[in-house]
């Protein structure tokens, strides 16, 4: 019989825990790698979802060795180890975590909520902008994605085209792209992401036209639910999405090794 340690099969609800396996193949690590039912995930440190754990399942060892392990399989990697912690709102902190704080992980801001929908009323909201459809990014797009921030790493576009089927969405006026959007389809849902809206453009409606155009292509497919992620503190994104006709399904944080333990 193998040593279970710490009950780690039940950290995550068992419908969170499918919902989000099905989840990461829509944003996936460039490397991953099965830790029994933990998904060790990398990216050159793009994104804290391509580079996390997702522990969605039993890893077949004592906690304190799991952890041991995405350790070591981190600073191989020359990464931060980071763990990604799933629940619903009011739920008490689980055994991972517990562990976790007790050996110094911290907490990262900037926990997210994920938001779901059926597809159909998505795709129904009425569009002030046309919007075109690219199999992959532009310079144009990928410029806009981290508007006035630091230049993306050169593992984005990889990763931004890790899932199954993706699709670009761009608005335009005069040669310029002031508004996009990302779908991905997986294990039979769409995902939204990478909804970004040029300063100057703003509160015209496009970010809505964005998610309604992307939704109705994914719809086209066959698809009848799409979700999203975003951060707990993006009050306005979260309004949008929630006059959007979505509605919050669970959240998550993630815990951060601390640098004694790389």
């Amino acid at each position: 019989m193998r040593r279970r340690g710490l009950n780690v099969g039940t950290v995550m609800d068992p419908g969170i825990a499918e919902f989000e396996r099905m989840a990461a193949q829509h944003w996936q690590g460039l490397d991953q790698e099965w830790l029994g039912g933990w998904l060790l995930r990398a990216a050159g440190g793009f994104t804290g979802r391509a580079n996390s754990v997702l522990p969605g399942g039993d890893p077949e060892r004592p906690a304190g060795q799991a952890v041991d392990e995405v350790v070591a399989w981190y600073a191989a990697r020359g990464l931060e180890p980071l763990i990604a912690i799933h629940g619903r709102p009011g739920d008490p902190p689980g055994p991972l975590e517990t562990l976790l704080a007790g050996r110094g992980w911290i907490k990262r801001s900037g926990p997210a909520v994920v938001m779901t929908a059926d597809i159909a009323a998505i795709a129904a909201l009425p569009r002030r902008a046309e919007v075109s459809f690219a199999g992959e990014p532009d310079e144009q797009w990928l410029a806009l994605y981290r508007f006035g921030g630091s230049p993306l790493p050169a593992v984005a576009v990889d990763v931004l085209m890790s899932a199954p089927v993706q699709a670009f969405a761009s608005v335009r006026r005069d040669g310029h792209t002031i508004a996009t959007g990302r779908l991905s389809v997986a294990g039979g849902w769409a995902g939204i992401t990478a909804v970004e809206v040029h300063p100057d453009w703003r509160r015209g409606g496009l970010a809505t036209s964005v998610t309604a155009s992307l939704a109705a292509r994914a719809s086209g497919l066959g698809i009848e639910r799409v979700f999203l992620q975003v951060e707990e503190g993006n009050t306005a994104a979260r309004a949008l999405y929630t006059r959007c006709g979505f509605t919050p399904q669970h959240h998550y944080h993630y815990r951060l090794a601390p640098p004694a333990a790389g």
